[in-house]
């Protein structure tokens, strides 16, 4: 799909990239919302095999089991892949919708591995009194675009994420604050508003990477 030019104007901060996320995400509406809507369903697929009737341990744990196996294998890396999405429209880059399968390519497995090392190194971060979890997933938060935009492998793409985010982990930790309000007001609405909700995050996100990997110290005007 072909992309207009952005809207020019974009600092690394919050307010700013919210507002340039929802800038694209108006201008980009329909593919950009059949993309989140694959993500979304993506996603969903490991709660629905981990809801099982505990007849015994052993359903509990192959449940779970499978429910993990499905994240790590497909849930992981087609976020990744969306998210790669919404960074080409946030770039004025042509796109299509069914680039939000091009993780299942020759670059599979770096992608699977670098979901599932950040996922555990967040996970037991958040095992080390919550904090460090928070921490973590701050600093890892452009995991997703290094491995897809840069085609870094997970470990690199994981160092990489850290010296980018030095100097905006407050700024990344308040588009998480937000993300959070702007969650609960899309559940409010009905639960459908959770879709344009998830969207705006999305190109938040993207364009927070966007504006530190293009000039993380002045004005972008892409």
């Amino acid at each position: 799909m072909e992309n207009n030019k952005p809207f020019p104007g974009l600092y690394p901060d919050a307010g700013s990239v919210y507002s340039y996320g929802w800038q694209i995400m108006k201008r980009n509406f329909v593919p950009l919302l059949v993309v989140a809507l694959i993500v979304i369903i993506a996603g969903s697929l490991p709660n629905i095999t981990s809801h099982n009737y505990d007849y015994s341990n052993r359903i509990t744990f192959s449940a779970g089991s499978l429910s993990f196996l499905i994240s790590v294998l497909l849930t992981g890396p087609i976020s990744f892949s969306g998210y790669f999405v919404f960074l080409k429209a946030v770039r004025g880059e042509p796109f299509d919708i069914k680039d939000t399968f091009s993780c299942f390519g020759p670059r599979y497995l770096d992608i699977m591995m670098a979901y599932l090392l950040t996922t555990i190194i967040i996970v037991a971060g958040i095992f080390l009194l919550i904090i460090p979890g928070i921490i973590f997933a701050i600093r890892l938060s452009f995991v997703p675009f290094l491995v897809t935009d840069k085609g870094l492998n997970a470990t690199a793409a994981i160092s990489t994420s850290w010296k980018m985010t030095s100097g905006y982990s407050w700024q990344i930790f308040f588009m998480g604050i937000v993300a959070i309000l702007i969650v609960f007001v899309g559940l409010l609405l009905f639960i459908i508003g959770i879709i344009p909700a998830i969207m705006l995050i999305m190109s938040a996100f993207a364009a927070m990477y966007h504006a530190v990997d293009s000039s993380p110290s002045r004005v972008i005007e892409v």
